[in-house]
């Protein structure tokens, strides 16, 4: 019965003049349209058609005050591996870059000065316990100056861990082999032994030339506190003057007996 009522009603409509379009279902046409872009999508989308302004030409040098038309850094020629390494490890959100120049500047007294930035005791809101310090950039390592005999009479030591391996090195063959681990060394010895300890040594960053790969960064350099030099006393002049001769005296020594050696070999050649 209900399938004659269905043939009759189809044959109606298309007996029926269509004046109007038929309508279609709104489930169909929901079913067959794309579905609709992602959220993320839309807005990268919506951002990319603006017009983006022009991007500000980067400044030809980061040094505070640097005039526009100045000669842009030099690249860093070192080993840039070795220089970053761990500042990934460090928060830098809001630290100072304060810059050492090691020149001329006698050694005890640059790594009081590195130590004090390192553990923050020049802020108000210095802690023991709160690593707080700001990062040091010391430059020209391998002039910095020891006072008194200390290049020839200071020593450092080290055991390798087997029995009567006792090293030991001067401190004038340490700054000939590596003048960066001369500062190091003198900077974590005046550090306390504590937790802090590894990361206050991130934040200490020792070139031996005036080179660095922080050009980028805020740096500020750091002024030293002037000092009244003392002359030395002439007892430990004329001691100095014979070590110095000494060395002198025995390097040439050492001098002739290799040119010998190498004279025999000639004339037995």
């Amino acid at each position: 019965m209900w399938r004659s009522r269905a043939r009759a009603l189809l044959l109606l409509r298309s007996s029926a003049p269509s004046s109007a379009p038929p309508q279609q279902n709104p489930l169909r046409s929901l079913a067959r349209a794309p579905p609709p872009p992602p959220r993320l999508l839309s807005r990268f989308l919506s951002s990319s058609s603006q017009k983006a302004p022009p991007a500000a030409s980067p400044p030809s040098s980061s040094s505070p005050g640097a005039a526009p038309g100045s000669a842009a850094p030099p690249a860093y020629t070192g080993n840039l591996k070795k220089a970053l390494a761990g500042l990934r490890r460090i928060d830098l959100e809001g630290l100072r870059w304060r810059v050492f120049d090691a020149k001329g500047q006698v050694l005890g007294r640059l790594a009081s000065q590195i130590a004090v930035v390192l553990q923050g005791k020049d802020k108000p809101t210095y802690a023991p316990h709160v690593e707080a310090g700001d990062m040091c950039i010391v430059l020209n390592a391998k002039d910095i100056c020891v006072t008194g005999r200390k290049m020839t009479d200071k020593i450092y030591y080290w055991h390798t861990g087997y029995i009567g391996h006792l090293k030991e090195r001067k401190l004038k063959d340490q700054m000939a082999k590596d003048p960066t681990e001369v500062i190091r060394k003198a900077v974590m010895r005046m550090l306390p032994r504590n937790k802090l300890r590894d990361d206050r040594d991130r934040k200490l960053r020792i070139f031996a030339e005036g080179e660095h790969p922080f050009h980028d960064r805020p740096l500020e350099p750091f002024i030293m506190p002037p000092r009244q030099v003392r002359e030395m006393r002439p007892r430990a002049r004329r001691a100095m003057i014979r070590a110095q001769k000494k060395d002198q005296d025995r390097e040439a020594k050492k001098a002739e007996g290799e040119a010998a050696k190498n004279g025999k070999a000639a004339v037995a050649a």
